[in-house]
């Protein structure tokens, strides 16, 4: 399995920290986030708040880490590349 770049294998979860500098910033990643969940139907946990957005990805379906995640994963990278 490619981890994308940026991200780390955490308690069996694919995991990444992003850091902003205001609530607004972190909110619009967020929503980002939901819109494309939604699309894909594959759902990752998020965490946020003032300056950050922790992303957790995990199949839990399959009880692992997919190749859903990855791609998931893959996404939010360019999202944070285009912004």
């Amino acid at each position: 399995m490619h981890i994308p770049v940026g991200w780390a294998v955490v308690e069996e979860r694919l995991m990444r920290e992003f850091e902003f500098t205001d609530f607004n910033q972190a909110k619009q990643l967020v929503d980002a986030l939901s819109l494309h969940a939604e699309t894909v139907n594959h759902h990752p946990e998020i965490h946020f708040g003032w300056g950050y957005v922790i992303v957790e990805l995990f199949t839990h379906d399959e009880d692992k880490i997919t190749d859903k995640d990855t791609s998931f994963a893959t996404h939010v990278n360019s999202l944070i590349e285009e912004a």
